[in-house]
């Protein structure tokens, strides 16, 4: 989450979002995974391995303790999934580098391994010190101890590696130390993952081996429950499933490792409705149900089902955006639908207006949506106008797009809210700048038009747009019906996001389109936000074997009726449609309204409920 004090201590952001999380109903909520020793700080987490965390982390158990129910903490070492700026040397069984950094990280000396098990140890003192619950040793993906037990990354010839006795050599001590030192009030699990899926790798740390590994732990009395993930950084679309993975798809795993331990298990893993949740329960498959993104979604998850609310639950989209925030670098983690998330300390919910004032939202997509929602949640009395037949606007263009349905949860969320709260919807209703409805607020959120914007990222003399390109559609109006397109297709891909992943996976399902292909400068179309969603090695599986060509660092220079000519020289063509995915600009605001989203500066699904949340609070 990367909500921590900045110094290694817990500080009043993350205190805020583990109470609000606690007093939502969850039986234990638990820290991030927190470094236990120095070489492994990573981005802003609690330091479990400095003295100077403890007094925080008492506090924040008393609260959590408070709210009614437990904390817990993973007990984390990076291993090679670090870089040295800023730390020294990354450390790693081997000198294997990871899928993220290409540098190789130090093999750990005898030495090293043995100030690694003190250090267990003696974060676990502290956790014990604290007052936490429960602790549980991280050796899931390919962080250090995962690293330990697969062979691929493990290459070491003396006890530590080989047999998996000796790659659990390490494992079983630092658990000893972690039983040792939690005595008999603190539980003690272990986060594993079922299985590393390294592509290419049919024969490496899978399901049977980690199943043994985990039966070492629990017949030598080591651990309490077994919590179970599945990926590594070499397969980060199974470690943070997208939107396509089915849903609570570890479960029948989970099943297997309940029945052969004989220990509580507890599995993560795309679960998004209290159903599916009861359902992993009730079928015996697991003793408990971890979530995190759900939960950053709406902190309140299980006390709504409690109050028999489950309808206002802020759905999880499992988009991989704003939730991706810290390991991007760009701040601590939020949510693209619950933009509070994480800042619940900075942006307490503000107080309730008189019912008498009222608001207009011009605008019904993300934006128009969330600021007619929280305004209404304040007390005012809001009317939405929306031009189109449907409410939604970009996000339900994405939605209805191949892969993408689970957007279109938080569209029906938000309108079934907005009905909820007696807001006004009138859809198929335009406001003009000069005519605005009577209200004492007015908030413009009409989103942005279709343009070549995109295309000054790289060119920016081209004030005009590429030559030749004027009269061409773009994608938008395609994906919104207003254009139809046929036969040999190209997509000139400059913006480098959902709309053009979206367009062309559209387009291939199109039984009037022959072919699709897609003109784009960098390596994959939609990067680098493909990226962070980690979807980028599943999207070009889906175009190749939905026939999308991609053609890879193409930038166009010109188009000359039916093909275009590129900067390298090249040609591509002849087409019957070229469609452009070259951005957007945004849409005039009349004077004396207020806006947010798009018409202020395209900005993607979090720009728009941000602006939404920040200007509501504001009122």
């Amino acid at each position: 989450m990367g909500l921590s004090d900045g110094q290694g201590g817990i500080g009043r952001r993350l205190h805020a979002y583990m109470v609000a999380r606690a007093r939502g109903g969850a039986a234990m909520v638990g820290l991030e995974s927190s470094p236990i020793h120095s070489s492994s700080i990573k981005g802003v987490r609690p330091h479990l391995f400095d003295d100077a965390l403890v007094p925080g982390l008492t506090a924040l158990a008393a609260d959590v303790h408070a709210a009614g129910s437990r904390l817990s903490v993973i007990l984390w070492h990076a291993g090679h999934n670090m870089t040295h700026l800023g730390a020294g040397p990354a450390w790693a069984p081997s000198a294997v580098p990871s899928a993220q950094f290409a540098e190789l990280p130090k093999a750990m000396s005898l030495e090293d391994i043995e100030d690694l098990v003190a250090a267990y140890a003696a974060a676990t003192r502290r956790c014990r010190a604290a007052g936490l619950d429960a602790v549980e040793i991280q050796t899931s993906s390919d962080y250090l101890l995962g690293s330990f037990l697969n062979p691929l990354f493990n290459r070491r010839t003396d006890d530590f590696g080989g047999s998996l006795e000796n790659r659990m050599r390490l494992i079983v001590r630092v658990a000893e130390v972690v039983r040792a030192e939690a005595g008999a009030d603190m539980a003690v699990g272990v986060r594993t993952s079922i299985a590393h899926n390294v592509p290419g790798d049919t024969d490496g740390y899978g399901e049977v081996e980690s199943l043994v590994a985990m039966q070492v732990l629990v017949d030598r009395g080591l651990v309490d429950y077994v919590s179970l993930i599945t990926g590594s950084h070499f397969a980060l679309a199974d470690l943070m499933p997208t939107m396509t993975a089915e849903p609570a798809h570890l479960r029948n795993a989970a099943a297997r490792f309940r029945e052969a331990l004989g220990v509580p298990i507890v599995v993560a893993g795309s679960v998004r409705t209290p159903d599916e949740a009861v359902a992993i329960i009730e079928d015996g498959c697991a003793d408990v149900v971890a979530m995190a993104r759900s939960w950053i979604a709406d902190p309140d998850w299980l006390l709504k089902i409690q109050n028999g609310d489950v309808g206002s639950i802020t759905p999880c989209v499992s988009c991989n955006q704003a939730c991706t925030f810290a390991q991007r670098g760009i701040g601590s983690a939020t949510c693209i639908v619950n933009p509070r998330a994480g800042r619940e300390f900075e942006r307490p919910r503000p107080k309730t207006v008189t019912p008498d004032k009222t608001l207009t939202v011009v605008g019904g997509g993300p934006a128009g949506l969330e600021a007619a929602r929280r305004a209404a949640d304040r007390g005012f009395r809001v009317t939405l106008y929306e031009s189109g037949p449907q409410l939604g606007g970009e996000m339900r263009r994405a939605g209805e797009a191949p892969h993408r349905a689970p957007l279109l949860r938080a569209i029906d969320w938000w309108t079934e809210t907005l009905d909820r709260l007696n807001v006004r919807v009138l859809c198929n209703t335009r406001i003009h700048a000069n005519n605005l409805p009577q209200a004492e607020k007015t908030i413009w959120a009409v989103g942005a038009d279709s343009a070549q914007s995109a295309v000054w990222r790289r060119r920016p003399h081209l004030v005009d747009g590429i030559p030749g390109a004027e009269a061409l559609p773009h994608g938008r109006a395609v994906l919104s019906g207003t254009v139809a397109v046929a036969g040999r297709v190209l997509i000139i891909d400059e913006e480098n996001g959902w709309p053009t992943l979206s367009l062309a996976e559209t387009l291939a399902a199109d039984r009037a389109v022959e072919t699709v292909t897609v003109a784009t400068p960098t390596s994959h179309p939609a990067l680098p936000e493909l990226l962070f969603s980690v979807e980028a090695d599943e999207v070009m599986r889906r175009f190749t074997g939905a026939g999308i060509a991609v053609q890879s660092g193409a930038i166009v220079k010109a188009v000359d009726r039916n093909q275009v000519v590129l900067t390298s020289g090249g040609v591509l063509g002849p087409f019957d449609a070229i469609v452009l995915s070259t951005g957007t600009l945004p849409r005039p605001v009349p004077v004396g309204a207020l806006a947010v989203g798009d018409c202020v500066a395209p900005r993607g699904f979090w720009g728009a409920t941000d602006d939404a949340m920040r200007l509501v609070d504001s009122l």
